[in-house]
């Protein structure tokens, strides 16, 4: 049996994020939606679950020699990530907007060989987008091809991040001092989405100049990370370094707004590194 192609790993990938759409929908409206707790703040819900579960099944059944990592059905941060071929699922990426019947968020299905995303695909079920992204191949929004934008100066960028699950006082004073930071250079605004994965693909269409974020996984950024650099931007670590798929932080944009902003951000300590 012959390799399957980028471009074919990702048409399998746009339909069943299609798939489940319906199903998450349909929770969508739904008031009384059982929510589970995985950390203080941290929200799991039953559709979360069944839809990954839906999301592997149909690709172990097209690929079963490609392997798994799911936010729900990964456990206590260990990624068991290989060089082999590997799907990287976050079903419901905010899921705390999608509990609060906030319209963004999505799902984000990527595709890793050697470590490296070749695939990417996020669907947002309730504004109707599909952003896509296969490794050489370019990135794009509905069919139409994206890119980041030119910004080079804070006075003219939007800046997207997420505060987190960090409630200790340490983290607090972190995220504060880097939003601090950043709005002391007059920064034109600053956004907080609640989904990383959605806001990375609005950098690589050029709605959103640059992310960054301290606590996000794999799942959260796998998929947007191959569109930011298929559509000309940057994926690095937020001091400018080589980015750590998982480091659970990363900055992205264009170059010349994340140079700027990588020499803001105050990076964060450990012990209290992990959330």
């Amino acid at each position: 049996m012959s390799t399957p192609t980028f471009e074919q790993y990702l048409a399998s990938a746009v339909a069943v994020a299609k798939e489940v759409s319906p199903m998450v929908l349909e929770n969508y409206n739904n008031r009384d939606k059982k929510v589970e707790y995985k950390g203080a703040v941290d929200l799991v819900t039953e559709t979360d679950k069944a839809v990954e579960a839906h999301i592997i099944k149909r690709l172990t059944e097209q690929y079963p020699e490609t392997k798994i990592m799911g936010e729900e059905s990964t456990k206590d941060g260990v990624y068991g990530w290989t060089d082999e071929a590997t799907w990287i699922i976050d079903p419901i990426d905010g899921t705390t907007n999608f509990v609060h019947r906030f319209p963004l968020f999505c799902i984000s299905i990527a595709l890793s060989i050697n470590k490296q995303i070749v695939v990417g695909c996020i669907y947002s079920p309730v504004l109707d987008e599909l952003f896509t992204a296969t490794k050489g191949g370019g990135a794009f929004l509905n069919g139409q091809r994206m890119s980041v934008t030119s910004v080079d100066s804070l006075q003219q960028a939007v800046v997207a991040t997420n505060v987190g699950y960090d409630r200790t006082p340490y983290g607090i004073d972190f995220m504060l001092t880097n939003f601090k930071s950043i709005m002391s250079q007059n920064v034109q605004s600053l956004r907080f989405s609640g989904t990383a994965a959605w806001e990375m693909a609005s950098v690589a269409c050029g709605r959103l100049d640059c992310f960054y974020e301290w606590g996000i996984h794999p799942w959260d950024i796998a998929a947007a990370s191959i569109m930011i650099t298929e559509a000309g931007g940057v994926v690095v670590d937020p001091s400018g370094g080589p980015v750590d798929m998982e480091g659970r932080r990363v900055l992205c944009g264009g170059q010349k707004i994340v140079d700027i902003v990588s020499k803001l951000l105050i990076p964060k300590q450990p012990p209290t590194d992990q959330q």
